[in-house]
């Protein structure tokens, strides 16, 4: 039997170090790449801290610096934010040249574009996921759910590793799917109305449907979303859409979502990748695309304005 390919995670961050600690305790091989140092320092001196539903646990797994990781692994999961996606690859430069394929999970839409400068395009995976995650303190992070991933490859000469990386763990999945470009516009469909309206309102999930019209309003931005995907070839349903924006209303109450702590933080967000690579694409195929547009603009401001505050 094939040896199970060997995994680094690049943006071990919330999101990151849940889906290594679902590997990890199921005993494949992956390590965790990433420049928070208390995070790296507490995970390599007490294990991770996992709160999951399963309980928590302390999961063991090397934790390091990209620029120091010395094994070249079979693939690296890019979760880094899609503002670092560039400099991140540069770090682990050696290691693609060295044969490692990369995976990118980020959000938004256009990741596999972005990756093609910096890897081969038969080493090029890509795909998205809606498991969410959460930091807690340095070496310790939580999810409330189980959950996966889909994914693919890029070119057809990718397919061979890529059903060689496909794999299911108790509590994940990496699961190679043909649907994988509709599963990334219904995941964009989905962040750009819950991350855009999250950052702007300052509302945790929960509260987002605690206000008369913020609804609809979710509703509508998603579908700009889905008719832009349509207008591209790419069958995305709006149904399913408003499926997971209700299902995040009611389960994840108390989630912040991630553009909302970026806001908080006064660090860049990934708008451009969502709002506003909706609103382009949507004006390059004659789509109407109102809403994403004002939300990305506003975003943009309110963004801007954090930071310099914090930067005064």
């Amino acid at each position: 039997m094939a040896r199970a390919p060997s995994i680094a995670i690049l943006g071990a961050g919330a999101l990151g170090s849940v889906i290594g600690a679902f590997l990890a305790r199921a005993g494949r091989a992956v390590e965790l790449w990433d420049i928070n140092q208390d995070h790296l320092d507490a995970i390599n001196t007490n294990g991770l801290v996992f709160d999951s539903p399963d309980g928590r646990e302390v999961v063991q797994m090397p934790a390091l610096r990209p620029e120091e990781a010395t094994c070249t692994p079979d693939v690296i999961v890019l979760l880094t934010k899609i503002n670092h996606s560039q400099n991140a690859l540069e770090t682990v430069q050696s290691h693609i040249e060295a044969g490692a394929h990369v995976l990118t999970l980020q959000n938004g839409l256009g990741n596999a574009a972005r990756i093609f400068t910096h890897v081969p395009a038969d080493r090029v995976l890509y795909g998205c996921t809606m498991m969410p995650g959460r930091f807690v303190a340095p070496g310790h992070v939580a999810t409330p759910g189980r959950g996966g991933a889909e994914f693919c490859a890029m070119t057809d000469a990718g397919q061979a590793f890529a059903e060689r990386l496909a794999l299911e763990v108790p509590g994940f999945s990496l699961m190679l799917s043909p649907g994988t470009d509709q599963t990334i516009w219904q995941k964009a469909a989905f962040n750009c109305a819950m991350n855009a309206c999250s950052a702007l309102t300052r509302a945790r999930v929960g509260e987002l449907a605690s206000a008369e019209g913020m609804i609809d309003l979710l509703y509508a931005t998603s579908a700009e979303v889905v008719q832009t995907a349509n207008a591209y070839g790419v069958p995305a349903d709006h149904t399913q859409v408003v499926a997971q924006i209700d299902h995040a209303l009611a389960h994840h109450l108390e989630h912040k979502a991630s553009m909302l702590q970026d806001v908080e933080a006064a660090r860049p967000t990934e708008i451009e990748a969502l709002c506003g690579e909706v609103t382009r694409l949507a004006a390059n195929t004659g789509v109407d695309a109102p809403i994403n547009a004002a939300l990305a603009a506003l975003v943009r401001l309110s963004s801007k304005l954090e930071m310099q505050k914090a930067a005064a």
